[in-house]
């Protein structure tokens, strides 16, 4: 007769333990973004709001492969986003970032400047994410409750996004004239 140990399972090992912590922090790293637990009610908290609205709308142009707009009415201070259906239509874009809000009292859209229209400082205007990753150049200064001022701008093809403080005005840069006429270099070798 030979008398073996037996060994209960009566409880979770560390290692369980761990990929049970590992999952969990997984799923609210994922989840934790998406969920608005406040509104953001200050200059800060809303451009940052607005800067995570345009990184989903350049990923959602990417990924539909369609041209979508997110649109700026002025004057009631709202955000929406639209795309742009093969038919010509704006169709209305759904999900838990990409839905139509208004800006919190004291927060104002003071200017929105688009390649297409240039400055705008009243009505509707828009801008516009194409299937590339490219977006529209655009400049949108926020105004807050007590003065302050954010400006956010998007570069055009690379969609880059920064945020300044104050209103921000892009350098002027001298325009470029390149080699005079008749003397544009050549890069085959031409023998001599």
């Amino acid at each position: 007769m030979s008398h073996g140990r037996r060994f209960s399972s009566a409880g979770f090992t560390l290692l369980e333990i761990m990929v049970v912590l590992f999952l969990i922090t997984l799923v609210a790293l994922i989840i934790a973004p998406k969920l608005s637990f406040h509104k953001s009610s200050t200059l800060a908290g809303m451009t940052r709001r607005i800067v995570r609205e345009i990184r989903e709308l350049q990923w959602e142009a990417i990924s539909r492969q369609r041209m979508v707009r997110l649109e700026y009415d002025l004057d009631r201070g709202r955000l929406s986003a639209s795309e742009l259906a093969p038919s010509g239509n704006l169709l209305s874009l759904g999900g838990p970032e990409l839905k139509g809000y208004r800006l919190p009292k004291g927060i104002h859209l003071s200017q929105v400047k688009v390649l297409h229209e240039g400055k705008v400082t009243d009505g509707k205007t828009f801008t516009q994410f194409f299937p590339s990753g490219s977006v529209e150049s655009t400049t949108i200064f926020l105004t807050g409750r007590k003065g302050g001022r954010l400006t956010i701008v998007i570069r055009p093809i690379t969609g880059r996004i920064q945020v300044f403080a104050g209103e921000y005005r892009e350098e002027k840069l001298p325009p470029f004239y390149g080699p005079p006429a008749g003397e544009i270099p050549s890069l085959e070798d031409d023998g001599d």
